[in-house]
């Protein structure tokens, strides 16, 4: 089912995107700050969309690697400490014969 709507989304997106490039064929110049670029209006609204998308992209993708870069700083801890954990539950239990002796010597 998921691969189905998947596949309806990406006809519709290409049926829109081809819809735009036929309906906005006229000539426009971008302006940047040092170049002036004569393009098709369509060329210039997908070029713009794009260059959101990987501007959203960057800025969202940050904040994720951050938190999965500390996740896996954690994850590394809890394996030290559960090592740690480990080792003192193996540890010998000292006899009781020895820990009374021990403790009544004066």
């Amino acid at each position: 089912m998921r691969t189905w709507g998947s596949i309806a989304s990406a006809v519709i997106l290409a049926g829109l995107l081809v819809y735009v490039v036929i309906s906005n064929n006229d000539l426009v110049v971008v302006t940047l700050p040092l170049v002036k670029w004569p393009t098709k209006l369509w060329g210039a609204m997908v070029a713009s969309a794009a260059v959101g998308a990987g501007a959203a992209l960057l800025l969202t993708s940050w904040p994720l690697l951050r938190l999965k870069l500390e996740s896996r700083k954690h994850a590394k801890r809890i394996a030290q400490l559960e090592q740690e954990v480990h080792g003192l539950r193996t540890l010998p239990i000292a006899s009781d014969s020895a820990a009374s002796s021990g403790g009544q010597k004066v």
